[in-house]
């Protein structure tokens, strides 16, 4: 895996987090380092970064007065571990959540991300606290490129330049940022699920109904009088653990999603007596032996990548976390073949149910 980079004469290690098996992938893409070489001959007094993964931006404009904002636990991990592997100096203050305030903007850096209501967010929050003079370079490999990143660009800024490709990415510049039209929104999806009405930020998975892999979990979902621990791995919205709420008013949930924002989402569908709410993309802080039963519709998507490997990491910290005989119930893709996996790991695996494309899967430890 290539993990070196060497920009104006500097040599830099930027490495993959969480690790990965697939030596083709790597810290950076050429769309990052399209928008660095655009910046060579520019004198911005200060960045704010968006949707920078592992750290390629943070590690690069290490000598001018960076703002990152962090939606997902294992990115800020990342670019921490990368500033540190560079011996530069980490500091805490400069990390913001897509939801707080950003300060004034002088030039954003943004990473197209799959996401086309994430990247909305991110361009109405930048607006919101732009200049005059405030210019948002965005990038994006040239194989992705919808016409949507134009029509979204243009509700808030009026001059949109793109430029040619090199190395296939290419680069939106997006000046005079619109204020007088600009209504404030509060970037948030309804999804109705059997009469109930669930809210979530824009960019968290599947924004305008249950995903179909949930509402199939949802449906053969039951918890017993004495599961009354339940984690929630992967939690989006919150919807799986609210359901489980139902079944069994006893329960004390724990939420686990790396995306901030479908953590905050959840605390809007969930009783906080009832809940603890946490950002992470692992279980390594939670209590070993602790749980009665976990639940988990797994991803296997990240932004653009197909990739278990991190769910099958979570499956082994899923069974620390159980206590004797605990149970394990997922939802997965019939392709994924997780069974296999599994019955390395738990005493019994079993296939609840099916159906043409999914499997509910309960496992026992």
């Amino acid at each position: 895996m290539e993990t070196t980079l060497a920009f104006k004469n500097i040599v830099y290690q930027l490495q993959r987090y969480p690790e990965t098996k697939d030596n083709s992938l790597k810290a950076w893409s050429n769309a990052e380092l399209l928008a660095l070489n655009y910046l060579e001959d520019k004198n911005f007094s200060h960045y704010h970064i968006f949707n920078d993964r592992f750290g390629v931006w943070n590690c690069l404009l290490k000598n001018k007065p960076v703002k990152t904002i962090w939606t997902y636990a294992s990115q800020r991990k990342a670019i921490e571990k990368n500033l540190q592997l560079n011996r530069i100096d980490v500091d805490d203050s400069s990390f913001i959540r897509p939801l707080e305030e950003y300060g004034t903007i002088n030039c954003a850096l943004v990473k197209i991300p799959k996401s086309l209501e994430l990247f909305e967010l991110f361009l109405a929050k930048i607006n919101k606290t732009s200049e005059e003079n405030t210019e948002v370079v965005c990038c994006f490999m040239t194989k992705y490129f919808s016409t949507s990143y134009l029509k979204i660009a243009e509700n808030y800024f009026s001059d949109i330049q793109q430029t040619k490709a090199w190395k296939k990415a290419r680069l939106l510049i997006l000046k005079n940022p619109k204020k007088e039209l600009i209504n404030e929104k509060k970037f948030i999806n309804q999804v109705s699920w059997k009469g109930d009405v669930l809210d979530q930020y824009y960019g968290v998975f599947s924004s305008k109904s249950i995903d179909i892999g949930t509402q199939f979990l949802l449906e053969n979902l039951e918890v017993r009088k004495d599961e009354v621990k339940v984690l929630d791995v992967a939690s989006g919205n919150g919807i799986i653990a609210r359901e489980l709420l139902k079944l069994n008013e006893n329960c004390e949930l724990t939420l686990v999603d790396d995306f901030n924002l479908a953590i905050a989402s959840s605390k809007f569908n969930l009783p906080e007596e009832k809940s603890t709410f946490i950002c992470d993309n692992n279980l390594l802080t939670l209590k070993k032996n602790n749980f009665d039963l976990a639940v988990s519709n797994p991803p296997f998507h990240f932004e653009y990548e197909n990739n278990i490997e991190i769910s099958l990491n979570l499956f082994s910290q899923i069974k620390d976390c159980l206590k004797n005989r605990g149970r394990f119930v997922l939802v997965a893709n019939k392709h994924l073949n997780y069974k296999v996996h599994l019955k390395k790991l738990f005493t019994e695996v079993t296939v609840v149910n099916s159906n043409k494309k999914f499997e509910i899967i309960s496992c026992s430890k």
